[in-house]
């Protein structure tokens, strides 16, 4: 195992097996398991190259979107960022992390929200609904804050031949767009609705 740990090319060539693996369907708990088992310490820059790997190779960037979640979620907290340079304030990238937590803010907000959904009263109903639909307003501020980074970040990372990723995450960019809009668009219904 720790000839696996610190030998970067065995690393990217197990991590893109299993992720072809998830692709594939092929046993997606125990290929998740394995991941978690096996790859506790990546370094977030390995993810990437596979993932453009993948892409280079013939894998299409509609694939990759559509398992990215899974591998995504497999690999949510460990991935080892040591190797990532700190970021100066005022930096873009520092813009976009400051940015993601004002959204996660308002995620939390409405979380509390559906907890209050439970004891509502026919009465309540209505000024329930404005507030969940302010809080969806808020939140489509992710829109301003995806594209700048569809203008300023991507174009970066793909002068460097970086091409994968960026391609994936403007897909789960207008995943996102399509949900809230939605989302929006039933809460300006059901608002015209009457509890009587």
């Amino acid at each position: 195992m720790s000839k696996l740990i610190n030998n970067p090319k065995k690393r990217k060539e197990l991590l893109k097996h299993m992720i072809l693996q998830l692709h594939e369907g092929k046993a997606p708990e125990l290929v998740k398991k394995q991941l978690v088992r096996l790859l506790k310490k990546i370094p977030y820059r390995e993810v990437v190259e596979v993932e453009q790997e993948l892409i280079n190779e013939g894998l299409p960037e509609e694939e990759v979107l559509q398992f990215c979640d899974v591998h995504t979620q497999v690999l949510d907290g460990s991935i080892d960022q040591s190797e990532a340079k700190p970021i100066p304030p005022g930096h873009p990238v520092d813009t976009f992390l400051k940015e993601n937590q004002e959204l996660l803010i308002v995620v939390e907000e409405l979380k509390k929200l559906y907890e209050e959904a439970k004891i509502l009263s026919n009465q309540q109903i209505q000024s329930y609904l404005l507030k969940l639909k302010e809080k969806f307003n808020l939140l489509m501020d992710v829109d301003k804050h995806y594209q700048r980074k569809e203008n300023l970040l991507f174009p970066y990372l793909e002068k460097y031949g970086i091409t994968g990723p960026p391609k994936v995450m403007w897909g789960k960019h207008d995943e996102a767009r399509e949900l809230l809009k939605t989302a929006i668009e039933a809460l300006s219904v059901s608002g015209n609705i009457t509890t009587d």
